[in-house]
């Protein structure tokens, strides 16, 4: 029911672009809870995942908790509300640092790129491009499962 009182308020144009809200809890390396209950999913950012066990997925996990964890944070919207699941799809900045290009910066998460909301793809790739050739994080030396992160 959230989900559609959420598109019903995006469709008459009540839901800002730009707020500001505190994480009250990390869920994984690219997701977080906010204190009103909301869940934010960070746009085009792919974290490896702790349900599947994924390497690295502790990592990623704990480098956002220190990040964003009980901090106040600007979420800003491209075009999508929301996802499938009904999480908000959110650049996430704590004061001038972008969440979402730090992760991938420094090889905890990958960049991940759903239309239509793209407007910083070319960055995350170039950050990206950037972890892996400097063998940050994930895109280390050792990484015998790194095939299944190209």
């Amino acid at each position: 029911m959230n989900v559609l009182f959420s598109l019903w308020q995006w469709l008459r144009g009540d839901e800002r672009a730009v707020e500001t809200a505190r994480v009250a809890h990390v869920i994984d390396g690219d997701s977080i809870r906010l204190e009103d209950g909301r869940e934010v999913r960070y746009i085009g950012v792919d974290a490896p995942e702790l349900v599947r066990e994924e390497p690295w997925a502790s990592r990623a996990r704990a480098a956002n908790v220190r990040l964003v964890e009980g901090k106040r944070v600007r979420l800003e919207r491209e075009v999508s509300q929301v996802d499938r699941y009904g999480r908000l799809l959110r650049h996430v900045y704590v004061g001038r640092r972008w969440v979402n290009g730090w992760l991938v910066e420094q090889g905890f998460a990958r960049a991940r790129l759903y239309p239509p909301d793209v407007q910083r793809g070319e960055e995350l790739t170039a950050l990206q491009k950037q972890a892996q050739a400097r063998g940050r994080g994930m895109w280390g030396r050792k990484r015998p499962w790194w095939q299944f992160w190209r």
